[in-house]
């Protein structure tokens, strides 16, 4: 079974994890703007760009942990959330495959693929890989995050938070809104783990 503080634990490696490997692969999205893509595809950024891209690999994986103890203290509604979990664990790896490959890709073709690669082509496939490996599982964990604002044994406080985190983190594809929704992953691992954080005795009621 897997304990409040062990949950907690791999919640705060997918937030932290995620956080830093978007900041270092450092992949084009949003506004189009030619230079980040040339910096992105560029020799000297492949190593860095691989090594992120397996940071947020990790980062994914550790959702698994934290929505098998979301499993089990939701009862009635949990096997829904492992469903939501897995699935967000598997589009985020997937996305971080394609973000990073691409990276990839350019350093194993040369200079060849990188001339031959137009750049808002480049722009379009990271693009892609972002929504894919950073609001996919936001969406996915986003709703498990109301779940668990109704039927877990948490602080009210954390409860109104946990609603207001899923919301945004069902609309992470709008950008602004995700990182709301990181900040209530690192609250919510911090508390899990924390030995000072009193958690209510008795879980609210189940949505079903």
């Amino acid at each position: 079974m897997i304990t409040r503080r062990t949950a907690g634990a791999a919640l705060l490696v997918y937030a932290l994890a995620t956080f830093t490997a978007g900041v270092l692969i450092a992949a084009p999205g949003g506004d189009y703007e030619p230079a980040l893509v040339g910096d992105f595809v560029s020799s000297g950024h492949t190593t860095t760009a691989f090594a992120a891209a397996y940071l947020g690999i990790l980062g994914s994986v550790a959702l698994l942990p934290f929505v098998l103890w979301a499993r089990a203290e939701l009862a009635h509604v949990g096997e829904l959330a492992w469903g939501l979990g897995v699935a967000a664990a598997t589009t985020g790896v997937v996305g971080w495959f394609i973000t990073g490959g691409v990276a990839v890709a350019m350093a194993e073709g040369g200079s060849g693929v990188r001339a031959g690669v137009a750049a808002p082509t480049v722009y379009a496939m990271t693009e892609v890989g972002n929504l894919i490996a950073w609001c996919a599982p936001a969406l996915l964990v986003g709703i498990v995050a109301i779940l668990l604002s109704r039927g877990a044994a948490l602080p009210r406080w954390l409860r109104v938070f946990s609603v207001v985190a899923g919301v945004c983190g069902i609309l992470a594809p709008f950008y602004f809104t995700f990182f709301i929704y990181l900040l209530w992953a690192l609250v919510l691992g911090v508390v899990l783990v924390s030995r000072r954080v009193r958690i209510a005795a008795q879980p609210q009621p189940s949505l079903v």
